[in-house]
């Protein structure tokens, strides 16, 4: 008898525990369109994983609006991407796509395939694209094309407002009219001369270019459409080693900021026509790990070539209304103030972001600069613990040593005539650590030897700055958590 009795217990404690479910599945009683914004901020293998936890949810993987297959997909479903895709392509019953994305490494017969997605990413209406034929993460076969080569015209399509091109070349026709494409990503292709002149020309709304390691074997050659409304321009040259056999050519009359990141790796930087006023970015920390740019003497880097070029570079930007510049740059330029070589004149400049340690050869190259903007107003010191340092040989400590504790006091004389317009200084940290605003002593909190690297060498350049800056009217302290802000004026 109670062998017969157990059975019945056991299927009644189930059936209590469904009920009990049913009545806490909440979310699944939600309307269809909440469902669907949860399902769009899930990666792909998880929003398709969903289809198991309810009648509710299983067909919606089928109307999400973000599709994004890289190799993590293959990682968590155990299934290839490329079949993947296209049962998705087969399945999906969505009027729009907002994100389609494809990260694989493929053979030159997927080329249809390809065209084949791209074609429905034009009939979903698909604002942003992105297609990477070269997936880092993906390392299982050494035996793959370097790049696909497919038709340009399925890429228009009206919708299209962001692309991304990885390992991509497109066939020899002209780039397609993309009249509502506003940022492009590429990387990784071989550019002929005419190609960023055509793509600007038939791309009218564009407004940010990023171009990253293309033209690894060749001369790249940059020429913005005159007719083009281009914002932005990103050098994105992620080099390994010093390339000899390739360099850059840059004409863009119209350009509003030019970026390059994160290293110089090419034989030459020419600069054609400039926008007078063009802000200019130089963000190259990978030249602390690059062989040759990390180690000087006293006539210089070890390899010339990385001086020379970005001294050449920055020459062409002296009527740059923004500057920003990173740590080794600003090192670079305390190489020729200490050498009294410090012969630059930003005329036009405004506006001076200096991301730096505040470390002790860092402290010429600040000074150069202030002197050479004569029309600054506003000063962005950006400090940041991870900056890293020049490693100078013996010779040319013993040169050029000066006492970091008394540099400021000393550099009195030179700035007579300087830093009248400077208004508003800023000074930001990473760290996130909450000051009391209320104090009036929010200086030296903020400049506390346990909140950043350089605290003494900054409260220095405050007082020096507070000192010479006649008409300053604010102080800017930000952190992670706060800002800050103290009227002088």
């Amino acid at each position: 008898m109670r062998c017969a009795l157990r059975p019945q217990k056991r299927r009644r404690k189930i059936s209590e525990t469904g009920y009990e479910l049913n009545q806490k599945d909440f979310i699944s009683r939600l309307p269809e369109e909440i469902l669907l914004i949860i399902l769009n901020k899930l990666p792909m293998e998880d929003a398709v994983a969903t289809t198991l936890v309810s009648r509710t949810w299983r067909n919606l993987w089928k109307l999400v609006s973000n599709v994004d297959f890289s190799y993590r997909w293959v990682q968590v479903r155990g299934k290839e991407i490329r079949p993947s895709v296209n049962h998705f392509v087969r399945r999906h019953h969505g009027r729009n796509i907002k994100l389609f994305s494809v990260s694989l490494r493929c053979r030159q017969k997927m080329v249809k395939d390809v065209q084949s997605w791209v074609t429905f990413a034009a009939k979903k209406h698909v604002e942003e694209l992105y297609i990477d034929l070269s997936d880092r993460d993906d390392d299982r076969s050494k035996n793959m094309y370097s790049y696909l080569c497919f038709p340009a015209p399925v890429l228009s399509f009206s919708s299209l407002m962001k692309l991304t091109l990885k390992s991509v070349r497109l066939d020899d026709c002209s780039f397609p009219n993309c009249k509502s494409l506003q940022e492009l990503n590429l990387e990784n292709l071989e550019l002929p001369n005419d190609e960023i002149r055509e793509i600007t020309e038939n791309t009218p709304a564009l407004q940010v270019l990023r171009l990253v390691k293309c033209n690894m074997k060749q001369d790249l050659s940059v020429k913005i459409s005159p007719n083009s409304d281009l914002r932005q321009l990103i050098i994105d040259d992620e080099f390994l080693v010093y390339n000899r056999e390739n360099g850059i050519f840059i004409d863009a009359p119209k350009l509003r900021r030019i970026e390059f990141m994160p290293g110089m790796m090419r034989r030459g930087y020419k600069i054609g026509r400039i926008g007078f006023g063009t802000e200019a970015r130089f963000s190259l920390g990978m030249m602390f790990r690059t062989l040759g740019a990390y180690k000087a003497t006293c006539s210089g880097l070890h390899n010339p070539r990385f001086q020379l070029n970005f001294l050449n570079l920055l020459t062409k930007f002296l009527t740059a209304k923004v500057l920003e510049l990173c740590s080794w740059c600003i090192q670079i330029l305390s190489i020729l103030k200490v050498k009294q070589q410090d012969n630059l004149l930003f005329s036009a400049t405004t506006q001076l972001v200096l991301n730096t340690g505040l470390k002790n050869w860092e402290l010429p190259g600040i000074a150069l600069l202030l002197m050479a903007c004569p029309k600054l107003e506003n000063l962005v010191i950006v400090i940041n613990d991870q900056t890293e340092e020049l490693e100078f040989n013996g010779a040319f400590r013993r040169r050029y040593a000066f006492e970091p504790e008394s540099f400021w006091i000393d550099q009195e004389l030179s700035f007579t005539d300087c830093l009248r317009e400077l208004a508003v200084v800023e000074f930001r940290i990473s760290h996130d650590k909450f000051f009391e605003a209320a104090n009036e002593n929010i200086e030296e909190q903020f400049f506390y030897q346990d909140n950043i690297q350089g605290y003494s060498a900054g409260v220095e350049l405050l007082k020096f700055l507070r000192s010479k800056s006649i008409n300053l009217a604010k102080l800017i302290f930000t952190t992670k958590k706060q800002q800050f802000q103290i009227c002088l004026k």
